[in-house]
């Protein structure tokens, strides 16, 4: 090549969406023909290379057809010339946790090595947007770039090029390079150099003068920070290119500036960082909207897929896996396989056309199977792992033990519920001192015990506690024989009014709340006012249509009543009916005239020591295309948004940028994992939700959480918030999510900032609940295995470690300040490795005591450590 010539790298490849506008088994049909295909142009090609859109399961998917053909693609992925991984699957990276993220590149990398090599380049071609800590999860696992599309305005604006370092919250940095014509710019390349291509159009709101290869190829040198230009050869489901390695050579002989040859995305970083340029840093998420469309409406559409996801994520990582692991140390029992099982399921489900909701009926339904296996799974080990931790401490006693796993690092007070024996369901509950505690029953529920002995069906009632809980370990209760205490309220609980030591609630005719903060002395009023609005958009953005209609919950009237009066805890109930449009006008510009009524029931329920007001919403949607929010009208101003994020907690604006011309308008709803907040310095306002991702912020203080948002069609092009279509015009009329739907999030109130409250602390104790087991003999008393200081940092995993004796310990600090950061622990220490991400070792670190680790952390640092302890001191 000319030295006076740019560097074009040709990457073939193909972008597989596994479920969309067709279901799986449709899909691998024609995946099965693509790379029958690759194999082929392997073979006729010594050149060709071909990247299979960075993840594994595609590859599993064909060779669950094609088992045959196993030799020959080890062979080509050892020769580096078919690239696999790192992912599993292509994940959404918002509506999923962190840990999720991190298990799929544990697994793709790990089913990728298996192969023989894994691609180590962090290529999230199509996800809806980027998280601020992409950069620290991709360098976990030894790879320093980072290959995006959509969201990434921010970056381009703020640095010129389209490369940059991107650094995360910590410091970690990472190559960036921005698509910004697209992962299908050279999805067909032949002809000459000025044939126009087909892939081009559309594009010319970039700058792009002529829909042309050499075209694209001056704008794309314009844009570039190297003399290195990246074209991808492949697009959405597209097979290989046959004579590509012929083409580019006749295209050579035509160009004068570059020279194009078959390469990867690591000879493209490679040849930009030969160059040494200087390249300018941005930090942040990439959320942009100018150039691509981020599709914001995902957030919130099918919003059970959410809610779903959310409750398996949740028994994984708060309880299966941490019993898990405990269950390896003190009762010898690998619960890894079906860890690993049901992670595989799940993930699955993670894939951006499958979480996000934005596919067909029939591949939702898929989904919803696979949640409910992977919960089935994990919940297995659940069951199975505290059983054979309570039978190694059992001890003899004829009566029944409720063994209370709290998986928070803390020490708390919270509400228990646990099944027990019908017959055993009337004794007297103690702690391990004796002293009585009140509890109260609850359903009564069949379930099937002791299969492999005979099984027996046994009726179980449900009853409810409240107890003190040792940080991160167990606390033991009896029930025994003798007459259980009467219940007797000490909470203030009236016909509209709840109350304990931190708040006064009262409970409106309509479901408003007003609410005195005790502390503050701060009374907010009229929160929880439902509000409904049509949507006349799609699976992937929210639209409003041309005349506006809102529906709110404010002049309706129910009844309250008093529905739980126990000495820790007090409820309310309101059941309402909020009468909505059925649906849009036959123009879709309006909302219809003829209206349903929804029954919506909200229960409100406060407990004794416990600083939260906890609302279940129920809510049978008998609507169509329209959005269903509550808000909080806070009366705090403010300019941002607080919500934590992925690993992070990430502030953002209440006020839309200019957006003139823009490709999708400004996105004002947000993701978030269990909070989102507003505060002024002196108060404030968090709520709390339990698998409801979406919020908005507006600059008067209202903070909105999305309950529902209905609508009937995979894409439309006839959006006011979105320009064109985002995918094909399918019909999807279970997106409009009628029937019964069950919400439940929480508010809290707090003083100063939300790190000085604690208040990601809180938000953890409501979304992780305590766990109970009864097991018929005694079980000796409470244990603490880990704490975890100073209060702000997070403890993220306990789990087995993928290979090896030991437990995986996982914290991050949220925080925008350093802190020295204390693990304590039971036992004793044997040994204490400082681990990347992918659990390959750093360190060997020393311990503070036999007890005791103490490391530093830095604002947004994940840490991640494999703990050995004693043989000897197992509790």
């Amino acid at each position: 090549m000319a030295k006076n010539k740019s560097s074009v790298i040709v990457v073939p490849h193909t972008h597989w969406d596994r479920e969309w506008y067709l279901s799986f088994e449709e899909f691998r049909h024609w995946l099965v023909e693509a790379l029958d295909k690759v194999l082929i142009e392997f073979e006729r090609d010594p050149q060709f290379k071909f990247m299979l859109d960075g993840q594994v399961l595609p590859l599993l998917d064909y060779l669950e057809i094609r088992p045959e053909r196993e030799g020959e693609l080890r062979r080509y992925i050892e020769e580096g010339r078919l690239l696999i991984g790192p992912w599993y699957v292509q994940p959404d990276e918002f509506l999923v946790s962190g840990e999720s993220l991190i298990r799929n590149l544990l697994l793709g990398t790990k089913i990728a090595s298996e192969f023989g090599k894994a691609m180590r380049d962090g290529y999230v071609p199509d996800a809806f947007g980027h998280i601020a800590q992409l950069p620290q999860i991709l360098r976990g696992f030894g790879i320093d770039t980072a290959f995006v599309m959509r969201g990434a305005d921010p970056a381009l604006d703020e640095t010129g090029s389209l490369e940059f370092l991107w650094e995360a919250p910590e410091g970690s940095r990472v190559l960036c390079h921005v698509m910004e014509t697209g992962y299908c710019n050279g999805a067909v390349i032949n002809g000459g150099k000025d044939v126009p291509l087909p892939q081009l159009s559309g594009l010319e709101r970039l700058g792009l003068k002529g829909p042309s290869l050499a075209s694209l190829l001056e704008f794309l040198s314009y844009r570039a920070a190297a003399r290195a230009i990246l074209l991808l050869n492949g697009c959405d489901h597209h097979g290989p290119q046959t004579g590509l390695s012929a083409a580019i050579e006749e295209l050579n002989s035509d160009l004068d500036h570059f020279h194009l040859r078959i390469g990867t995305l690591t000879d493209f970083a490679d040849a930009v960082k030969r160059e040494s340029p200087s390249l300018r840093t941005f930090r942040g998420e990439l959320r942009g909207t100018k150039r691509h469309p981020i599709l914001v409406g995902v957030l919130s559409a099918r919003m059970y897929l959410k809610q779903a996801n959310y409750h398996v994520e949740n028994r994984l990582e708060r309880y299966a896996e941490p019993l898990a692991a405990l269950a390896k140390i003190l009762a010898d029992k690998d619960f890894r396989p079906f860890l690993r099982k049901s992670w595989e399921l799940l993930l699955q489900n993670h894939a951006h056309d499958s979480i996000c909701g934005t596919g067909i009926d029939s591949v939702h339904h898929e989904m919803e199977t696979r949640f409910s296996r992977a919960e089935k799974i994990a919940d297995g080990v659940v069951q199975t792992a505290l059983y054979a931790l309570a039978w190694a401490r059992k001890q003899e006693g004829d009566l029944i033990s409720i063994y209370v796993f709290n998986p928070c690092p803390w020490e708390r007070r919270d509400e228990v519920v646990v099944k027990v024996p019908a017959e055993n369901s009337r004794g007297k509950l103690i702690d391990q001192h004796r002293k009585e505690i009140s509890y109260t029953l609850r359903a009564e529920k069949l379930v099937s015990e002791e299969v492999l002995s005979g099984v027996k069906h046994r009726r179980k009632v449900e009853i409810a506690f409240q107890a003190e809980l040792p940080p991160l370990g167990f606390a033991t209760f009896y029930l025994v024989p003798g007459k259980p205490r009467a219940l007797s309220s000490t909470l203030m609980v009236n016909s509209r009014t709840l109350e304990n030591e931190f708040y006064r609630v009262t409970l409106n005719e309509d479901g408003r709340l007003d609410v005195l903060d005790k502390g503050t002395g701060h009374v907010y009023r009229g929160l929880n006012l439902l509000e409904d609005t049509g949507d006349a958009g799609d699976e992937y953005n929210f639209a409003p249509p041309r005349e506006q209609r809102i529906v709110t919950s404010a002049s309706l009237r129910g009844e309250v009543c008093t529905v739980e009066d126990l000495p820790w805890k007090g409820s309310l109930m309101v059941e309402l009916v909020l009468p909505v449009p059925r649906g849009l006008a036959p123009d879709r510009n309006a909302r219809s005239d003829e209206t349903v009524e929804i029954p919506v029931r909200f229960t409100i329920s406060l407990q004794r020591g416990v600083k939260r007001i906890e609302v279940m919403a129920e809510v049978d949607n008998r609507a169509k295309d329209h959005r269903l929010r509550v808000a909080f009208p806070t009366g705090i101003a403010t300019d941002r948004s607080i919500a934590e994020d992925t690993f992070w907690v990430v502030e953002r604006p209440t006020r839309p940028p200019k957006a003139e011309g823009w490709i999708e308008d400004p996105p004002m709803t947000h993701p978030q994992k269990s909070f989102v907040a507003v505060e002024d310095g002196e108060r404030g306002f968090a709520v709390f939700n339990r698998g409801l991702p979406e919020y908005e912020v507006t600059p008067d203080g209202t903070v909105y959480l999305t309950l529902l948002r209905c609508v009937g069609w995979l894409s439309r092009d006839d959006l006011a918030t979105r320009r064109g279509h985002a995918g094909p015009p399918y019909e999807t009329p279970e997106a409009q999510c009628l029937g019964v739907h069950r919400f439940e999030y929480a508010i809290y109130t707090y003083s100063g900032t939300w790190e000085e409250a604690g208040v990601l602390r809180v938000a953890r104790d409501f979304t992780s609940p305590p766990l109970a087991q009864a097991i018929e003999g005694k079980i000796s008393s409470s244990m603490t295995f880990f704490t975890l200081g100073p209060e702000g940092v997070v403890l993220s995993a306990l789990k087995p470690p993928k290979e090896g004796d030991g437990v995986i310990v996982r914290v991050y600090n949220p925080l925008r300040r350093s802190v020295e950061a204390e693990l304590r622990t039971s036992w004793s220490l044997s040994e204490v490795w400082e681990l990347r991400l992918d659990e390959t070792p750093i360190r060997k670190l020393d311990r503070a005591s036999s007890h005791l680790l103490r490391f530093p952390l830095r604002p947004g640092e994940i840490k991640t450590f494999r703990v050995s302890v004693t043989r000897d001191d197992r509790g």
